[in-house]
């Protein structure tokens, strides 16, 4: 019994030399100086993420102020380039600046001569939209006919089948025109009276308000027109003429008119949107005297468009 014991403490003594020797390595090695490199500094301040900035593209650069002014510089040009003896209505209306300007005379009704076409054509597509009004592909056949040869026969069509003298007055309170009215003869849809500023704001409907479908419906049949109407009338003039039309001018697509003879009066106009962004919309409607012929008249309306468009250049 006592032997055991003897070599039981023997035992214990072993193990706890062996606990202290390792307990002593420990430390020893914790103990040991560290590199002045290694010491632990004070946590420093996190430094703010820097986000670079994109460089400047045509896309965020801000675009160019459009110049202000060309509506009435047109207007004037317009008026000083028209005889003494013809009476010019004009008026201009700036789409990018949103100016408008009316010349001495762009309040004042004219007979409308063919412009009424698209005055009826446009109430047709709007009651077929708003009213649920039916248009076959035949009476989309007439407003081709109508806008673009300009055929007097398709216009007639359109008139009696759709209720062109109501029309007239649908189209007159949907845009709140002020000098617009149906014909005091019946059927007579060349004597629609409009002024120059109304005719404006129908294109200015006609772009920007109405349905994509219906606006190429009208753009595209009107500058679809050929230079000779189905009525044998020369229509290349004023914004059609081949200077504003053709490949060196800036473009137009328009509607034309013309009638004779009330008080020995040519009645001849154009009307429509100038340039290939269609930043302008310019109406110019004469009245003067029949003695000159047509085409004194047609010679000097294509004068004053010249002028006009010149100035919104």
């Amino acid at each position: 019994m006592a032997t055991f014991g003897r070599r039981g403490l023997l035992a214990v003594a072993a193990s706890v030399v062996v606990v202290l020797a390792l307990g002593l390595a420990v430390l020893v090695v914790n103990a040991s100086p560290q590199p002045a490199d290694a010491q632990v500094a004070a946590p420093s301040a996190v430094p703010s993420e820097v986000v670079p900035t994109a460089p400047a593209t045509p896309s965020t650069l801000a675009a160019p102020a459009l110049q202000r002014g060309l509506a009435q510089a047109a207007v004037d040009a317009a008026q000083g380039e028209a005889a003494q003896s013809t009476q010019l209505a004009v008026a201009v209306l700036d789409r990018g600046t949103g100016e408008l300007a009316v010349g001495g005379r762009g309040n004042e009704p004219f007979y409308t001569a063919s412009l009424s076409k698209l005055v009826v054509i446009v109430d047709v597509l709007d009651r077929r939209r708003f009213d649920g009004l039916t248009v076959s592909d035949a009476d989309l056949a007439l407003i081709r006919r109508a806008l673009g040869p300009s055929d007097d026969s398709a216009m007639s069509a359109l008139w009696d089948r759709f209720d062109g003298t109501s029309a007239v007055g649908r189209v007159r309170e949907r845009l709140e025109l002020q000098g617009t009215s149906a014909p005091r003869r019946t059927g007579e849809w060349g004597e629609v009276e409009v002024t120059a500023a109304d005719y404006v704001r129908i294109w200015r409907y006609i772009l920007d308000e109405m349905p994509v479908e219906d606006r190429d419906l009208l753009i595209g049949a009107m500058d679809a027109a050929p230079p000779v109407a189905r009525d044998g009338f020369d229509q290349s003039f004023g914004l059609l003429s081949p200077a504003v039309r053709g490949p060196d001018g800036p473009g137009a697509v328009a509607k034309q008119g013309w009638m004779c003879c009330f008080s020995g009066q040519y009645y001849l106009h154009s009307a429509g949107v100038v340039g290939a962004d269609k930043r302008f919309l310019v109406t110019l409607l004469t009245r003067e005297p029949r003695a000159r012929g047509w085409a004194a008249a047609r010679t000097e309306l294509t004068g004053i468009a010249r002028q006009t468009v010149a100035a919104l250049e």
